[in-house]
């Protein structure tokens, strides 16, 4: 065990060297926060962003002033998802290590910390799916190894655990004012879990292909979902009626799989999702018509991993070639949106 620790820590070390800070190099090239790709970002507050990539790190960064304002690095396998929880101040990680982590800047200050506050140990695969439930006392996990995990936040200690036979969990969501967590899987379902019992309290027709990735909307009365897909074969978001149990909408374009969706918090005339894809692009969709009201790249991007909305239109959308990706959408008078590039980092 104290060769084990050690090599990790000379790895980590070794990794900590390539790191940028988000800013410019002498060279004017863009030090990326990351090293490789980054595989999913959320928000934590305005104007700053939390993500987690296959470098194994978790980084807050400020990206309306450019700043790096945390990394921490303790994962031994790359991280999978993150989220952040407001009440708690805390980040939160996933990884391929079979384990979540919880995170806080360290007293002192910014900088470079390698000692989660709490380590979440228990399933037996990677860690696809992580959660808070909004009042930051229990965090909710799911894996490739079938089960859903509710856990104290406190202790660390697993409250409930509930399995279903192939149910390999790609992405899990808690509702804003419910306690309900709404999960997808690659048995291609898409699954509510009653987080007092933890159990199944709906459960919708499965699609054709395996879900990726879901949302809540704020009233927690609606769902979306995103598809799998493969040269222009699926690849769509599906928009669910929670208390009818029912498909409501379809949004087709996207040519590969659809890595992440959302109900977009910026409020307007009209009510608007964003998806991104591994096929490079986002899409900005109105919400009941399923019109497509804008789609753009980042050139070199690579495939697109997730994105994380603001209230203000601003969006990070995070990458597996250059990092992530600031933009601002604004609306025209006409009804039509347009989308400006602050930058990347």
């Amino acid at each position: 065990m104290g060769k084990r620790q050690s090599r990790l820590k000379t790895n980590n070390r070794g990794l900590h060297q390539h790191y940028g800070e988000g800013n410019m190099s002498s060279h004017g090239r863009q030090l990326l926060v990351h090293k490789d790709a980054v595989k999913y970002v959320c928000p934590a507050g305005g104007g700053v962003a939390l993500s987690g990539g296959t470098d194994q790190t978790l980084v807050l960064y400020d990206w309306r002033n450019s700043k790096l304002l945390q990394r921490w690095i303790g994962h031994e396998r790359e991280i999978t998802k993150v989220t952040y929880s407001e009440p708690l101040d805390a980040a939160f990680s996933a990884s391929r290590d079979k384990t979540a982590r919880m995170w806080k800047t360290p007293e002192g200050g910014v900088g470079t910390s390698q000692q989660p506050v709490q380590t979440f140990i228990g399933h037996g695969l990677i860690v696809t799916g992580i959660a808070v439930d909004p009042g930051g006392k229990k965090l909710c996990t799911g894996s490739r190894d079938n089960f859903v995990h509710l856990w104290d936040i406190e202790t660390g200690d697993c409250i409930k655990q509930s399995g279903k036979t192939r149910n390999l969990v790609t992405h899990v969501c808690w509702s804003c004012d419910q306690p309900s967590v709404a999960q997808t899987s690659e048995d291609k379902s898409v699954r509510i879990w009653d987080t007092r019992t933890l159990q199944e309290s709906v459960v919708f027709p499965k699609k054709q292909y395996i879900q990726s990735h879901c949302d809540y909307s704020q009233d927690s009365n609606y769902i979306l979902t995103s598809s799998n897909g493969f040269n222009g074969q699926g690849g769509e978001v599906t928009l669910w009626d929670v208390r009818a149990c029912k498909l409501l909408n379809e949004y087709w374009g996207h040519e590969e799989t659809v890595s992440a969706c959302y109900f977009l918090p910026w409020k307007g005339s009209v009510d608007l999702i964003a998806t991104s894809s591994v096929d490079g692009s986002v899409k900005i969709w109105e919400q009941q018509t399923c019109k497509c009201l804008l789609s753009f790249r980042f050139p070199g991007s690579g495939p697109l991993t997730s994105i994380a909305p603001y209230q203000d239109g601003s969006m990070v959308v995070s990458s597996t070639e250059s990092g992530n990706h600031m933009l601002k959408l604004s609306r025209l008078d006409e009804g039509s949106i347009v989308r400006e590039g602050i930058g990347s980092y």
